[in-house]
C-alpha cells in the first residue's frame, strides 16, 4: 500500500522454535550462535561441511528459517553457497559471518543475497541479535510487496558499530508470517 507509515505496521511476537542452519568449523563461533538461538527457543542445525548443509536444504525434511554461514569454508565458500541458493531458488534469509571486514567481501555477500554480515571473532559472552536481520528481511519484503522503496532509515545506525552490517536489499525471501498489517 502506498503511503503506509511504519506506525501502521504491527510486528507479531517473534515466534520461538525457528530452525536455524549454522555452517561453520569454528567451535567458539558455533557456541555463541547456539547459545543465542537457545535463549530464544530456536533449534540449531549445525553443519561443519557445506555439502552436509546442501543435503539438509535439498531434502527439505527440516523447515529452515534462517541460515548463518562462515564465508571461508572448505569445498564451498559462503559466496558459492549463496549462488547455490539462488540457482535452486531456495528463499531463506542468509547471514554471512567472517573475520573479513573488507568492503569488497561485504558488498559481494549482499549482492549475492545475504541480508546481514556478522563480524568475527565473537565474544563468548556476546549474544548475537538474530532478531535484527530477520526483522529487516521481512520489513524489506513488505515494502517491496507494497511497491515502495525503503531507504532503511528506520534502521539507521547512530554511528556506533557493533560489528554487524546489514544489506539494503534481499534476494532470499520465505514468507510474511512475522509481520501483520492491519
Amino acid at each position: 500500500m502506498a503511503g503506509t507509515s511504519s506506525s501502521e505496521i504491527h510486528i507479531a511476537e517473534f515466534p520461538p522454535n525457528l530452525n536455524v542452519l549454522v555452517i561453520d568449523t569454528d567451535p567458539g563461533a558455533l557456541e555463541v550462535i547456539e547459545k543465542s538461538c537457545k535463549e530464544n527457543s530456536h533449534q540449531v542445525v549445525i553443519c561443519s561441511e557445506s555439502s552436509r548443509a546442501v543435503d539438509v536444504l535439498l531434502k527439505k525434511e527440516i523447515d529452515i528459517r534462517l541460515i548463518i554461514m562462515e564465508l571461508h569454508m572448505p569445498m564451498m565458500d559462503g559466496y558459492e553457497f549463496l549462488q547455490f541458493l539462488n540457482k535452486e531458488e531456495i528463499d531463506i534469509p542468509f547471514v554471512m559471518m567472517s573475520e573479513d571486514s573488507t568492503w569488497f567481501s561485504m558488498t559481494k555477500a549482499f549482492h549475492l543475497g545475504a541480508i546481514y554480515y556478522f563480524l568475527k571473532p565473537f565474544n563468548n559472552d556476546k549474544r548475537l541479535d538474530l532478531w535484527a536481520p530477520l526483522l529487516r528481511h521481512y520489513y524489506d519484503r513488505l515494502n517491496k510487496k507494497d511497491d515502495e522503496t525503503s531507504d532503511g532509515s528506520e534502521f539507521a545506525s547512530d554511528g556506533e558499530s557493533d560489528g554487524e552490517a546489514e544489506a539494503d536489499d534481499t534476494l532470499h525471501k520465505k514468507d510474511d508470517t512475522l509481520i501483520k498489517k492491519e
